[in-house]
């Protein structure tokens, strides 16, 4: 019994000291709101100042900031009964939790001081500041840190986290921070981040093919097969220089393949295509196209010419 009863008390320690930890702190700039019972015309609204302390009657200053609620109506208590022993209770509340901020700046639609009781995690902050407009750049939200790590500079890509509902994974933010939305590089707007893009069963293969333009998508299907599928590449094609953009989610990369190489040695590995990938297969310069044909006009005419001078060399000696 005595051992359940230990258990029990340490339960109630480590409550109560968990409640206490996560009570708001009360800061500089906030506003109290004071109640005296049962002496209600002492009732009044304080804002702590710069020094961290509030001025109330009869007792005068006292230090608010730093403490919670709950010490500060201890304090104003212990203080009251030695100077108007009627008043039995004091209530203190928290009306604006203005030390409590951050600041938000750049492509929101509400710029400021954004001010919270429990400062939330970043992409919340962003939506009570009005949410992105339409060209901002949520891949590099920069956060510049206050406090202790004052002029501290952090990237977060808030898109990412919002795709791959990883939002819990963002730097999380504290008191006097500063949030930064950039405008994105091409000032282009932005795609909708309130729902997850659509996939249609499609891919795209482009540039020089014979049958260029969207195909039905298929499974295990490889970057050969899909051109194979566009009627194969033009004779015109630079096969060393076959472009693809894949997409993923809200995002999309690049890549390159030479696929004379892939062709003649049979690597690197297979490239499967994805849903709504993109192929781009360019062609061979002009210029070395013109060349080409310039140099096969000059090589015609000078094989001509020593034709001619071949024929006219025999006729001359047929006719000594």
């Amino acid at each position: 019994m005595r051992r359940v009863l230990t258990v029990l008390a340490l339960l109630f320690v480590v409550g109560v000291a968990t409640a206490q930890a996560n009570e708001y702190i009360i800061g500089v700039e906030d506003v109290l709101e004071v109640r005296f019972w049962p002496d209600g015309s002492l009732n009044t609204q304080v804002k702590v100042g710069q020094d961290s302390s509030i001025v109330l009657d009869i007792i005068g200053k006292t230090t608010a900031a730093g403490r919670t609620a709950e010490q500060l109506q201890s304090d104003i208590v212990r203080q009251m009964n030695r100077l108007n022993k009627q008043v039995a209770q004091v209530v203190v509340r928290v009306m604006e939790y203005n030390s409590n901020h951050v600041f938000v700046t750049g492509e929101v639609r509400q710029q400021g001081k954004k001010a919270f009781e429990k400062i939330p995690d970043l992409w919340t902050i962003i939506k009570e500041s009005g949410g992105p407009t339409e060209i901002a750049d949520l891949t590099r939200v920069v956060i510049i840190r206050g406090g202790d790590e004052s002029g501290k500079v952090e990237i977060a890509n808030v898109a990412r986290a919002i795709a791959e509902q990883t939002l819990e994974q963002l730097p999380e933010i504290r008191r006097t921070d500063v949030i930064d939305i950039p405008k994105n590089p091409l000032g282009l707007p932005s795609a909708d981040l309130g729902s997850p893009p659509e996939e249609r069963n499609l891919v795209y293969v482009l540039g020089a093919v014979n049958r260029p333009g969207p195909m039905k998508f298929e499974e295990n299907m490889d970057i050969m097969e899909a051109l194979a599928m566009a009627g194969g590449p033009t004779e015109n094609a630079k096969l060393n220089g076959v472009k693809l953009v894949t997409k993923d989610g809200f995002y999309a990369q690049a890549l390159e393949f030479d696929l004379r190489h892939y062709v003649e040695t049979g690597t690197p590995a297979r490239y499967v295509v994805r849903k709504e990938d993109a192929i781009y297969v360019p062609s061979k310069s002009r210029f070395f196209q013109e060349a080409l044909g310039y140099a096969a006009g000059v090589a015609g005419i000078v094989t001509s010419i020593l034709f001619i001078w071949d024929r006219l060399d025999r006729d001359t000696d047929r006719n000594r």
